[in-house]
């Protein structure tokens, strides 16, 4: 049962992506300079043509003002591994000067299939992998019980509306930046810290936006290199300075081997840096969903600020916005507050930083997505209006109806798979009862976590001690509504949420933890 779900959500994700690719994509028939589909392919056409001394350079055969190359050498590499590729399919693809603009149905679906091997081969099984590691080791949730949930967790995850239209629609590879950050996460996760280390290398050398990710990184492995909150143990102080640089020398050396065709010249590496931090492109560009767009509206920020002026207000906003998650995760370097703490700085970046393109709320979208078993109804809203929130462009590109169609097929998907837990819960209707009136009772979070219902029974273990007679019962409750309150005071809160059950019950025993403390229960 197991293959044949994880088959079915593959084939579904794949099926999807080649769908959409069947729609327009950025630029299309939009002379001279079209879009980003434009680009991606003259990037292939100068790798594979120049010297790669000259890809980052304004030269004769090198127009950087016809979409140069500014993204990071790993993407420069990947360009040149598909331009080989395209060579040798058709030439003309990557023809130097004479493919600029190419729009036959032949190149089209070359290029849409280099996106979708990129889907299958990275950012699918990164998604898989991570989604399964978060639920079973560190939820450790019942495979049993938990499956509807489950199932529900790996489709929101595959099949995440923004990532499809931008990148098998819009056209883009942000699935290979992002697959290697979340195949980083979930190596650090499992305490790969090395393996994490070197894939968010990956990931900040393909693509600059993964900067947005960079703090949370930095800040758990320095701290797990002296202090292992999970086990509560302390490394001394010179384990913890070998720990530290054995993991600094993996970074360094991982940097080196990648940057080392710009290594010989000072000025070929400062022009790289130069071509990926564009200064003077402005603060966003488009229509972008951040706080300096919305001001914009009331004061033009062109009009009275400089570029200088405004990267120094957008680095003080990012970095007061960023520094008290980042404090909290360098004292306590727990896996649940990096995964929150990825969240928190990245959507800082897209609020508050420089340079911000509409397509960057992919970031902190897809860590979000990975802790939709933490935060269903957060996660679930969130991810859907990451979508919206790129709309503008989708609907220049001519994907407004894949955009209604995806975010409803989605939505419509989730309600589905909602339904079916349900009545695969009628039988323990009892057991429901049981959290919906404690939840109801303390905070009325059940109206808005309704999707969360196969996970909270999955907490909550009840058993019938009377032989079928339904007169005496014993219950295992995990509840975040006892944290800060006594056995006493949590027993009184269950006794007042069943009271009427309980007047048909003959023999009610329970035994109530928080999450931390189930955990730690589990973990015995």
């Amino acid at each position: 049962m197991t293959f044949y779900k994880y088959a079915i959500i593959v084939c579904a994700g794949i099926f999807l992506r080649t769908t959409i690719s069947l729609h327009s994509y950025s630029g299309q028939g939009k002379k001279p300079l079209f879009g980003d589909f434009e680009a991606q392919r003259h990037w292939q056409e100068v790798t594979v043509n120049l010297p790669i001394k000259d890809w980052y350079e304004n030269t004769t055969d090198n127009d950087l003002l016809y979409w140069g190359l500014d993204y990071p050498p790993l993407t420069a590499y990947h360009s040149y591994l598909i331009g080989q590729t395209a060579k040798f399919v058709n030439e003309s693809f990557v023809e130097l000067h004479k493919s600029r603009g190419i729009e036959t149905e032949e190149h089209k679906q070359f290029m849409r299939m280099t996106v979708l091997i990129a889907d299958i081969l990275i950012y699918i099984p990164a998604m898989l992998l991570a989604c399964n590691v978060i639920f079973f080791r560190i939820l450790k949730i019942n495979a049993e019980k938990g499956e509807s949930f489950h199932w529900l967790y790996l489709c929101i995850a595959i099949l995440y509306p923004g990532q499809i239209l931008i990148d098998n629609g819009h056209f883009q590879y942000n699935n290979i930046s992002l697959g290697f950050t979340v195949i980083a996460i979930s190596a650090i996760l499992c305490d790969q810290r090395l393996i994490g280390a070197i894939f968010f290398v990956f990931a900040l050398n393909y693509k600059q936006m993964e900067l947005y990710h960079a703090l949370p990184f930095f800040c758990y492995l320095l701290s797990t290199c002296f202090i292992d909150r999970e086990r509560q143990k302390s490394f001394t102080f010179i384990t913890g300075i070998k720990r530290l640089s054995l993991l600094g020398i993996v970074v360094v050396i991982s940097f080196l081997l990648i940057w080392l065709p710009w290594l010989s010249s000072l000025e070929s590496l400062l022009q790289v840096v130069h071509r990926i931090f564009p200064i003077y492109r402005g603060v966003f560009e488009d229509k972008v969903s951040n706080i300096w767009c919305i001001v914009n509206v009331f004061m033009k920020i062109k009009e009275n600020f400089t570029n200088e002026q405004m990267a120094k207000i957008c680095l003080m906003c990012t970095a007061t916005s960023i520094v008290p998650s980042s404090i909290t995760l360098l004292l306590k370097p727990t896996k649940r507050q990096f995964l929150y703490s990825l969240i928190n700085c990245s959507l800082a970046f897209f609020l508050f930083s420089f340079q911000v393109h509409e397509k960057s709320i992919l970031i902190p979208a897809i860590s979000v997505a990975l802790i939709f078993s933490l935060e269903p109804f957060m996660s679930f809203w969130f991810l859907q209006i990451s979508t919206f929130s790129m709309l503008p462009l989708l609907v220049k590109d001519g994907l407004f109806a894949a955009f209604i169609g995806l975010s409803g097929f989605t939505i419509l998907l989730v309600k589905l798979i909602i339904d079916e837990s349900k009545d695969q819960k009628n039988k323990n209707s009892n057991y429901l009862q049981i959290l919906l009136k404690i939840n109801n009772l303390t905070s009325r979070k059940w109206l808005e976590n309704f999707m969360i219902f196969s996970y909270l029974l999955s907490t909550v273990e009840v058993e019938d001690l009377s032989d079928g007679c339904g007169g005496k019962f014993a219950a295992i409750i995990v509840s975040d509504q006892f944290a800060g309150k006594s056995l006493l005071a949590r027993h009184r809160l269950v006794n007042t949420a069943l009271a009427e059950e309980l007047k048909e019950i003959h023999a009610f025993s329970q035994k109530t933890f928080t999450p931390e403390q189930w955990q730690e229960q589990q973990n015995q």
